[in-house]
Order: structure tokens, then sequence, then C-alpha cells
């Protein structure tokens, strides 16, 4: 026979094990100061807010409907979930100044050697890749690349959009992602 105590307290432990609690705090760019007019580089402000809410424990950084949030690198922290709201976008920078020195770190969002991360929200990260296209010829479309040579080699060519590296415990969902530099046609 169950003991209702029993029976109460493996309900609560089901529940909380169950429940994607997302952390407490959340954690709004636009408290940091991004503007989200798509001309104004917000980046100062996004990292700020990823920053505060890893310090808190984690949680969920907020990007408000209808901004365009332009940016150069973000990195995402252990415990921090990108909230990128429907009629939200992430932009990513156009210029190589935007991105870290080395071309393997080239992403709009890094995360590396996180765990608890994510990105979901029902908005769009859009790495602005028609920026990268010339079109000398209306029949094909070439890439601009970001080395010496004008070559794609290994990492040397345009930034990725969302990268994770050597992490756990990652989600995607409910995000469109859209043109992305490394690759658009």
């Amino acid at each position: 026979m169950w003991n209702p105590l029993l029976l109460l307290l493996l309900l609560l432990l089901l529940y909380f094990a169950a429940v994607d609690h997302g952390g407490a705090t959340i954690i709004s760019v636009t408290d940091h100061g991004a503007v989200g007019d798509g001309r104004c580089y917000d980046t100062a402000a996004i990292q700020a807010a990823i920053d505060e809410c890893a310090a808190a424990g984690g949680g969920r950084v907020r990007f408000p409907a209808g901004g365009n949030y332009l940016t150069a690198t973000v990195w995402l922290r252990t415990g921090v979930v990108l909230e990128v709201e429907a009629g939200a976008r992430i932009l990513g920078g156009r210029w190589q100044r935007d991105y870290p020195a080395d071309p393997a770190r080239w992403y709009v969002v890094v995360a590396e050697r996180v765990q608890r991360v994510g990105i979901t929200g029902g908005g769009e990260i859009n790495g602005q890749g028609e920026a990268f296209v010339v079109r000398r010829d209306p029949r094909k479309n070439v890439m601009v690349s970001w080395n010496a040579t004008g070559s794609c080699r290994g990492d040397e060519c345009r930034p990725r959009l969302v990268g994770f590296i050597d992490s756990v415990d990652v989600v995607v969902s409910d995000v469109t992602l859209n043109q992305p530099a490394y690759w658009w046609n």
C-alpha cells in the first residue's frame, strides 16, 4: 500500500525532473543597452547579459520581439539559453573585424567547453550571408573570402552562424538559422 507522504514526494520528484525550468534568471539584452535597430552594434550589451546570467547560475537571455540585434561574435556561457523571441533577429556582423583573430572561431554565436546551453524562442539568427555574395554574372553567385588567397581552405573563408565546440547538453529548437555567410546561395 502506498504511503500518501511517499506518493507526494515521488510526484514532486518526478515533476522537478521532467519540467525544464530553464533557470530562474531572465535577462533582456535591452536591460544592458541593446538598441536592436540593425545598425548599431549590440555586441557589448549581449555579452554583458550573457555574462550576468551565467554569474547568477544560469537562465535565459531574452532578445525582445521587433529588434534586429547586430553583433560581432558573442560567447555563450554554461547554463545560459538565448531566447530569441518570435519577430526578433540576431544579425551577424559583415566585417572581418567583427570576429576573433582565430578563423576557427568565426561564429556569430559560439559556445566552447560549456554545458546546459541552448537557443530557442521562435526568432531568427541571420548571418547576412547575402552581403558576402558578389554577382558579376546573373547566372551564378561568387562568395567573397576573407583569407589572403581568396580560396576557402580550412577555416579561413567566412563566418558561420552558431558553433558548439566541445560542449554538452546543448538544445537548439524553435529558432530559424538563416543566411549563413560560410555557405549561402
